[in-house]
């Protein structure tokens, strides 16, 4: 890894944090709230200033940021009368700014894939192999980088029709295909391996990327951070159920992947710049304690209350998930260091 690919990567990891943070900033400011500090990372401030009734830091440990809204800890001491502070804004408001890190992050992937799509193309579905997998069926089966997959089981593929939607519907039962090797027609079985409730052959499609119209480039651009996030919801579900083996990576695995991902070109980049956007979003919409998600949940229970939660239990509840999230963190990034290291 380059000193400038690492310094790409850890200017790009810090601007969604910016975005992220300072759209709850802002939006706080918009519904008259008091922002006592903003802050990008955690503990004693490397360098900090104060303008107006807020001060902005930077901080040494890059496990992401934080804005600290007068009141919206529950546990703080505050003037009960005071209009400006969190608690005594209307609930829209407190909403508004409780999703404003998470709704930047969705429009900054947005922004950077209609640029992608504008700029370079789509990548679109196929069913050429890129690679095959190290000790798969596939690679044992013979298949190869640049084959191309035209029939299995006796059934056409297609954009519409992947190897994939067969390997499915065989539920592990061996699989004829067809493909074209230098243009010319060869045939193997592929026996499909089952990993947690899938079935797998081992190998990874090309997408070609091919130019499309400004219409099609918008809605796709659209719709691609719920399509992402509900991919990701189902990893995460595989994950916790045990279909998945469990992957995650922190600041340390996340600036080593955009690193290198910087030296492979600007499309390569900026679309894992996109993704991680859309992760961070969805990540702080879970209903986890100390989390945007979490305290969303907290305001909705409270709304359907005559009296609110009492404030104590709110904000034990938060410094619980705080610690456990942390932890996380930390194993994570040790983690990441050892592999780095290797």
């Amino acid at each position: 890894m380059s000193v400038v690919s690492g310094i790409v990567a850890v200017v790009a990891l810090a601007l969604l944090i910016v975005l992220h943070e300072g759209s709850h900033f802002l939006v706080a400011r918009l519904c008259g709230m008091r922002v006592e500090r903003f802050s990008i990372g955690f503990g004693n401030p490397l360098v900090s200033f104060k303008r107006g009734d807020t001060i902005y830091q930077i901080a040494p440990i890059p496990l992401g940021g934080f804005v600290q809204i007068t009141g919206l800890n529950p546990h703080e001491e505050f003037d009960k009368n005071d209009p400006y502070v969190y608690p005594n804004r209307p609930r829209w408001m407190r909403l508004a700014v409780l999703v404003a890190g998470p709704a930047a992050n969705y429009l900054t992937a947005c922004a950077i894939a209609l640029f992608i799509f504008i700029g370079y193309g789509m990548p679109t579905p196929s069913n050429i192999v890129e690679r095959t997998m190290k000790g798969t069926p596939a690679e044992q089966a013979g298949l190869k980088h640049d084959d191309k997959l035209i029939e299995a089981n006796g059934r056409a593929l297609s954009r519409t029709v992947l190897i994939s939607d067969v390997i499915k519907e065989s539920k592990g039962q061996p699989v004829l295909l067809k493909f074209l090797r230098n243009g010319q027609e060869q045939t193997v079985t592929v026996t499909p391996r089952q990993e947690g409730a899938r079935y797998l052959i081992g190998v990874e499609l090309a997408q070609p990327i091919e130019k499309v119209g400004l219409v099609t480039a918008v809605k796709e651009a659209l719709i691609l951070p719920a399509v992402k996030s509900g991919e990701m919801l189902k990893s995460i579900g595989d994950m916790i159920t045990g279909k998945q083996k469990p992957n995650f990576s922190g600041p340390v695995g996340i600036t080593r992947a955009l690193a290198q991902t910087a030296q492979e070109g600007p499309m390569v980049f900026l679309s894992l710049v996109m993704y991680l956007s859309i992760y961070l979003g969805l990540f702080n919409l879970l209903p986890l304690p100390a989390l945007d998600g979490g305290r969303a949940l907290f305001l909705g229970i409270n709304s359907l209350r005559a009296k609110d939660l009492n404030a104590k239990t709110e904000a034990t509840v938060h410094m619980v998930g705080l610690a456990l999230l942390l932890g996380l963190f930390v194993i994570v990034t040790f983690n990441d260091i050892k592999l780095w290291a290797h």
